[in-house]
């Protein structure tokens, strides 16, 4: 709630950092802590956050129309705006993020907004719906790239307009 009355007279852009680099999110999602790839023990990185930010956040499940309702391929069957394998090139962005100085003697760094850990952050090129991320982007650039792609996406305006319109307006 804190969060969400600071940002409340920014943009969307904005308000999907914010809550992106939220600790209270962090460690609901799974995203605080989560780590890059290691082929030597087989860890993955965690796609929790990644999943979530698409289809609760951004852009939904399926592709929209302007007007909010499904855009239908070939069969009949509305189409899907990211796969699995995008899921997972997200989640490597959502890597090496963590508190800002974790101190037992003063909590308030339960309300600064998550750092990146070099150490713990997935390195190599990133693709995430359509953009290209380079290998030379860290953790704080990675992240910006994936959620301006996230936040200019089509789908965007329609999702969150029609899940406003269902929450918030009664006949």
């Amino acid at each position: 709630v804190d969060l969400l009355e600071q940002q409340a007279f920014g943009n969307y852009r904005q308000l999907l950092e914010a809550v992106t680099l939220s600790p209270g999110m962090g460690v609901y999602l799974n995203m605080r802590g989560n780590q890059k790839e290691d082929t030597r023990t087989g860890r993955v990185p965690d796609e929790n956050y990644a999943r979530e930010v698409m289809q609760l956040l951004s852009i939904g499940l399926v592709q929209l129309n302007a007007d909010a309702t499904a855009k239908l391929g070939s069969d009949g069957k509305p189409l899907e705006t990211y796969s699995q394998a995008q899921i997972t090139e997200l989640a490597r962005v959502f890597t090496g993020w963590d508190y800002d100085g974790v101190s037992s003697t003063d909590p308030a760094y339960v309300k600064k907004p998550m750092v990146n850990n070099p150490a713990r952050f997935s390195t190599g090129p990133k693709r995430v719906l359509g953009v290209d991320i380079p290998a030379t982007a860290d953790g704080a650039a990675a992240m910006k790239t994936a959620l301006d792609t996230l936040a200019n996406h089509a789908n965007v305006g329609p999702f969150l307009g029609r899940q406003l319109i269902q929450r918030l307006v009664s006949s």
